[in-house]
């Protein structure tokens, strides 16, 4: 496969832009993952948003040239990454991948990103094909779509074998922020990622407004990456930051985006479905997932602010 060139002849100048919280040894294997790209003209951010213990140091020393911004305070998915895009834009990247810190990169998938997003001016945003980590025979994700059901959004793939159903390039309604390739021109547009989510849902927020103003997303299968899972928000646990943070953001997303039918929609089978997974979580005593899913959505409806102390944020 040849390297995609920008409009003067040199290869499309990529930045790939990792946000590491509390990631430990699993961002430094992800920088490996993208440093061993054979694409040639790649730049890689490291933003490091107030952790712990940050790896900033030990990922310099391992990557001479590696670029790093440290935030003074946990800004969120979409704050933190900000940074990393408003800089990599700064140095002339004509793309930006975002890429989870808990994912990997194979050596042919940058390439394969840039030549879907230099495919048609119109092309905003190139979604991978995600993989699991532990399981490459299973996706992680291929896409999602927008239903206003009770999760907002349906992911496509998520968990099915890999097969010829996500073996075709399409248009879709949103990719995930696993792993997200934006161009410059769609991000001088439509702008970067809305701070107002925090966490999750930012990509579908982002990609939405994308849309509505003419642009595609595309989802791209030959571009693979593999993904270990969400343990900054909780890992596999119910009850975690994550219900909180993911019911707010839908209330979020529909004040922005949805008429009023889809609002009605959405309220309906809030209130039609919740009860109903407080019951099923009473029975396995996980029944606070469900009250923060409740005490989210209220938050966003009386515009409270997020208690980031309470939710292990800071």
């Amino acid at each position: 496969m040849g390297t995609a060139v920008s409009s003067r002849g040199a290869p499309a100048r990529v930045a790939v832009v990792v946000l590491d919280w509390n990631g430990g040894e699993e961002t430094l294997a992800c920088i490996d993952s993208v440093r061993a790209s054979d694409y040639p003209a790649l730049d890689v951010w490291l933003v490091d948003n107030a952790s712990r213990a940050p790896v900033v140091d030990e990922a310099r020393r391992r990557h001479p040239g590696l670029r790093t911004i440290v935030n003074s305070r946990n800004l969120g998915y979409s704050g933190g990454n900000n940074a990393g895009i408003r800089a990599a834009l700064e140095a002339g990247a004509e793309f930006v991948l975002v890429l989870n810190n808990d994912a990997q990169l194979r050596p042919e998938t940058i390439g394969e990103l840039v030549r879907v997003g230099q495919g048609d001016t119109s092309v905003a945003a190139v979604g991978a094909k995600v993989l699991r980590a532990d399981d490459p025979r299973r996706l992680w994700l291929a896409y999602g779509e927008i239903n206003y059901r009770q999760s907002l959004v349906a992911l496509i793939g998520a968990d099915a074998l890999d097969g010829p159903e996500y073996a075709a390039a399409r248009d879709v309604a949103w990719v995930s922020g696993c792993a997200i390739f934006l161009s410059r021109a769609a991000l001088e547009r439509v702008g970067l990622f809305d701070e107002d989510f925090f966490a999750y849902h930012e990509e579908v927020d982002w990609c939405a407004t994308a849309r509505e103003r003419g642009f595609r997303i595309v989802f791209a299968p030959r571009a693979i990456v593999y993904h270990r899972g969400a343990a900054s928000s909780g890992g596999t646990r119910y009850v975690s930051r994550r219900q909180y943070l993911t019911a707010r953001n839908m209330i979020g997303f529909a004040r922005k985006h949805a008429s009023a039918g889809q609002r009605l929609k959405l309220a309906l089978f809030l209130c039609a479905t919740l009860p109903l997974q407080y019951l099923r979580r009473l029975v396995s005593g996980e029944q606070a997932g469900v009250e923060l899913k409740v005490r989210g959505i209220l938050d966003a409806l009386r515009g409270r602010p997020i208690p980031r102390a309470e939710l292990g944020l800071d």
